[in-house]
């Protein structure tokens, strides 16, 4: 895989409270620079960015009920609207984790399904945060997904426990035969990590650490 590819992948991601400015500037030149796919962050900062990232290909991923998921569907349609208004290209939205342990599913599809309607031609990543999850609960995360029409399924949040390459395997193996595709976020620091979540499956990563993965590519 050509390191151009590898770029096209990246959500060059800038999540934490404390950044200022002058920071989210240098992230969104850095995206332009290596022409990744979006730079992911929080929604208050997407006039700005938009601002910034002008005349690129470079999109916008907001970052919604970020990052526990503990949102009303209503809240989260809210904030995807507002996120799209203001210029999000890709809307990265945090599921409902306590409803998908305790089976009430019908919680999950009707989030997921008013997001996906809310969001029509933009982007949505559904995130299941793999960490706090058993394996069969992960697989149920994925097919609600691809059922409600989500662009991807996305790992974590990156925030909590990191994401291993056999989670992905295991995502990518219940999404390989649907539209949907498989994002992962959290703990990739190198190109090797990178070159592992892309060999189980991966078509997005979700990385602060984008630069080093590009230029370290070996093709």
């Amino acid at each position: 895989m050509k390191r151009e590819e590898v770029a096209s992948m990246v959500d060059h991601t800038i999540l934490k409270p404390q950044i200022d400015y002058h920071y989210l500037e240098a992230v969104c030149l850095e995206a332009v620079k290596y022409n990744f796919a979006t730079v992911a962050i929080n929604p208050a900062y997407i006039t700005l960015a938009k601002k910034y990232l002008e005349g690129s290909n470079v999109g916008i991923t907001a970052a919604l009920a970020f990052p526990y998921g503990a949102w009303t569907p209503e809240m989260k349609v809210f904030e995807v609207e507002d996120a799209i208004r203001k210029g999000a290209t890709d809307c990265d939205f945090v599921i409902n984790v306590g409803a998908l342990k305790d089976k009430k599913y019908d919680i999950i599809k009707r989030e997921m399904v008013l997001i996906r309607k809310a969001c029509k031609t933009t982007i949505a990543k559904s995130i299941i945060e793999v960490g706090f999850l058993t394996e069969d609960e992960i697989v149920k995360a994925c097919e609600l997904g691809a059922e409600a029409g989500m662009d991807y399924v996305k790992t974590s949040t990156g925030f909590f426990e990191k994401p291993i390459p056999e989670i992905a395997r295991i995502m990518y193996k219940t999404l390989r035969n649907t539209p949907t595709k498989l994002k992962v976020a959290g703990g990739m620091r190198t190109a090797e990590d990178a070159r592992k979540m892309i060999e189980n499956g991966a078509r997005r990563l979700g990385t602060s650490s984008g630069v080093q993965i590009v230029t370290g590519w070996k093709e």
